[in-house]
């Protein structure tokens, strides 16, 4: 079976220099997975920003940070050791500090299960601090609810 039928991926936030602005990526209902995996790919950095994932009743609605678990690489885009990580941490915000982030992939993980309920909306969001600040942002989806090739849509 192909990935594509197995997990749902969501365009999250286009590669970009967002230049001091807020990164808020598209919201994704919940109601069809029990799992999120955010694949964020950085590239310059300058200035340091704070990342949080919120939940929120409806789509872009953005009431209470969730709690995270992420995966830093150990080191820079085509450096060895840059398919490594570090182990797991949890969090509800996380900085990201230009010299510890700059040209690094980042894993967040959100189980579905865990966050607010009546709030089945997730968005992630990063401040607008960093300058620039180079960003592009997937979302795997697992622990389907719903079986098939073409996964409903998850954007509202």
């Amino acid at each position: 079976m192909r990935l594509s039928e197995e997990k749902g991926i969501v365009f999250i936030a286009k590669p970009a220099d967002y230049a001091g602005g807020a990164v808020t990526g598209e919201s994704i209902n919940t109601k069809y997975f029990s799992h999120a995996t955010y694949i964020l790919q950085f590239g310059a950095i300058t200035g340091d920003s704070v990342l949080t994932v919120k939940s929120g009743a409806s789509d872009g609605t953005q009431t209470t940070s969730e709690t995270f678990y992420y995966r830093l690489a150990d080191a820079d885009q085509a450096a060895t050791g840059a398919d490594n990580y570090a182990s797991e941490t949890s969090a509800t915000t996380l900085t990201l500090t230009a010299a510890t982030y700059d040209n690094k992939l980042l894993i967040v993980e959100v189980d579905v299960t865990t966050i607010t309920a009546a709030q089945p909306f997730l968005t992630l969001a990063l401040s607008a601090v960093a300058n620039p600040l180079n960003v592009s942002i997937v979302a795997i989806l697992s622990g389907m609810r719903y079986v098939g090739n073409d996964v409903p849509s998850v954007i509202a």
